[in-house]
């Protein structure tokens, strides 16, 4: 799927060669015309998370290709094979050499990428930290920054929502990439006439789910998480949400399995904000619940987070959502569907800790400069 949906995007991103769009400005001055021109930024370094270890090479490489730039790859030393393996695939092309680099290797190696005069522009997705200190790496050069740097995807539903599609929705966007994902649904607030029927079907709903090797079974809808260390982050995470009040609906540990870091698929009642749970990100399958009364209260409690890059809301009603949207301080909203970016649309945040976006047609721009010209006649 990753691969497909990777040759599906370069395919896209290929088609806006032809509409990168200059403009002609009418002056003040007597007989003179201003000239706007988009230029390649020059040397991109691309820094990559492990989390989509293939498909983020080419949201990376395929904008920065476009626009006429170079692009060097750094892939997390957690899943650098992938990275290696779409190389390969590069060296196949006609593209001419040194125009797609890679280069591996730990938190040293993107240090010194980062901090090179030679690279015009850094994209980075991962963690907010990396990303101060991408910043601060890149500050002494003025470096161009695109960065994508978390999430803690609110979901809210309304006692008007269609509650099968509402579960189905947030089960699915919980624990795709076994909840590894930074636009995941990360919590819930449920309005309390349907709040009982929602915890009890979603708990239903996360405790079928299929986990295991899907390199051995094609019906395993979850895989392990990343390491033993993201293992016990998801453990101590949920063991604390229960020591401040949370009530275990279903998992809550880690699996009973031979091989794999696997924790099982958990729903956490009787949250409130000032759990940890609900404001710090926590890549695991984890869903806590808030039970909520009206639409302004789930609105501030999912303001209320440092974190700004998507959102869900499930209503039958457009007005109500049409109000969601324009309240909620998160760069994506999605209405009554999981959380997951079309590649023709615009992966954004807002916040500091929500900044992100190279996708899609306006992202494209991130990667050419501007030049202006005044032409007297």
């Amino acid at each position: 799927m990753e691969v497909s949906f990777t040759a599906d995007y370069i395919d896209y991103m290929s088609e806006w060669t032809r509409r990168i769009e200059g403009e002609i400005i009418t002056s003040d001055r007597q007989d003179e015309n201003i000239f706007l021109f988009r230029k390649p930024i020059g040397v991109v370094a691309g820094i990559l998370p492990w989390n989509f270890p293939f498909f983020l090479i080419a949201r990376k490489m395929a904008p920065a290709l476009v626009t006429g730039n170079t692009i060097v790859i750094k892939p997390s030393e957690e899943t650098p094979n992938n990275c290696f393996e779409f190389a390969k695939l590069v060296a196949e092309t006609d593209l001419p050499d040194g125009v797609f680099n890679v280069v591996s290797g730990k938190g040293n190696v993107g240090a010194a990428l980062t901090s090179s005069p030679k690279v015009d522009m850094i994209s980075f997705t991962g963690s907010v930290k990396t990303g101060e200190n991408i910043m601060a790496s890149a500050a002494p050069n003025i470096t161009k920054l695109n960065l994508e740097l978390g999430g803690k995807a609110p979901a809210i539903v309304l006692d008007d929502a269609d509650i099968e599609l509402a579960v189905k929705a947030i089960r699915d966007s919980r624990i795709i990439n076994s909840g590894q994902v930074c636009n995941c649904a990360e919590r819930v607030y449920v309005q309390r006439g349907v709040a009982e029927e929602f915890i009890a079907r979603i708990t239903a709903e996360m405790k079928e789910t299929r986990f295991g090797d899907p390199l051995k079974d094609d019906s395993i809808e979850m895989g392990p998480l990343v390491n033993r260390q993201g293992l016990e982050k998801v453990r101590d995470s949920v063991e604390t949400a229960l020591a401040q009040g949370a009530k275990l609906e279903c998992g809550g540990g880690i699996a009973d399995t031979p091989t794999g870091h696997y924790f099982l698929p958990t729903v956490l009642s009787g949250c409130d904000m000032s759990m940890d749970i609900m404001k710090q990100e926590t890549f695991g399958p984890v869903l806590p619940i808030q039970i909520v009364d009206t639409l302004d209260e789930a609105i501030a409690f999912s303001n209320d987070c440092e974190y700004g890059l998507t959102s869900s809301i499930y209503t039958k009603d457009l007005s109500k959502a049409i109000r969601a949207v324009k309240r909620l301080e998160f760069g994506e909203t999605y209405i009554n569907r999981e959380n997951f970016e079309a590649m023709q649309g615009f992966h954004a945040g807002v916040r500091k800790s929500g900044i992100g976006g190279a996708d899609g047609k306006h992202g494209l721009y991130e990667y050419l400069s501007t030049q202006v010209v005044y032409m007297q006649s």
